[in-house]
């Protein structure tokens, strides 16, 4: 069986099937070694017997550990965008769906172990990024503004949806960090934030 398209950035493109899930099986490993142990403690050697393969075959798709926890980041922005796009259809003012997006980024910083490996060990995922200036949470974000509640596209929009996910991330790190279950004072305050910010750009209808 031929391989699916492999959406992260790896060493080598898979071929069959088997080696797509071999990935997959890394990548779930990568985040539980780093929700165990944290980042800095973690090794690749423990992320190959995690997901029970040889180390080569982790250094077959990837060239060292940051390159694994940057493919968990990219696949985390997949599933995050999936599920903000699906809801926000729903949705019929901006502010629900700008709501929904955070509460969606919580409820996944608390259960998916991907999100966990990076908030709880104290990473941002531009920490893990290549492209400095570049952040895809905030780009999908204002996407969503845009198509479905009729944001003006602007530069001005795009740096402040970017300040907007930044202030987020942070904010919400320290919230793990308080509390292993969110501290909800600081999720309240940091949702707060979020809408304050994105509000200005709100169309007047």
């Amino acid at each position: 069986m031929s391989a699916p398209d492999t959406p992260y950035q790896v060493r080598r493109t898979p071929t069959q099937f088997r080696a797509t899930r071999q990935i997959e099986r890394i990548l779930d490993a990568a985040a539980r070694v780093v929700v165990d142990k944290g980042f800095s403690a973690a090794t690749t050697a423990d992320i190959a017997k995690t997901a029970k393969v040889s180390i080569g075959s982790v250094y077959r798709y990837f060239p060292d550990k940051l390159a694994v926890m940057r493919a968990v980041v990219e696949r985390n922005t997949l599933r995050y965008q999936d599920r903000v796009t699906a809801e926000a259809a729903v949705l019929p003012v901006w502010h629900e769906a700008v709501a929904r997006a955070y509460s969606i980024y919580v409820g996944m910083c608390r259960t998916d172990e991907g999100f966990r490996a990076i908030s709880n060990a104290g990473l941002a995922a531009g920490e893990l990024d290549s492209n400095e200036f570049d952040d895809p949470l905030a780009d999908g974000l204002a996407d969503v503004l845009v198509d479905r509640f009729g944001f003006i596209d602007t530069a001005e929009l795009r740096v402040t949806l970017l300040q907007a996910v930044t202030i987020g991330d942070v904010l919400t790190r320290l919230a793990f960090r308080l509390d292993p279950t969110g501290h909800e004072d600081t999720l309240a305050k940091t949702a707060a934030m979020v809408h304050e910010l994105i509000a200005v750009h709100a169309p007047s209808r």
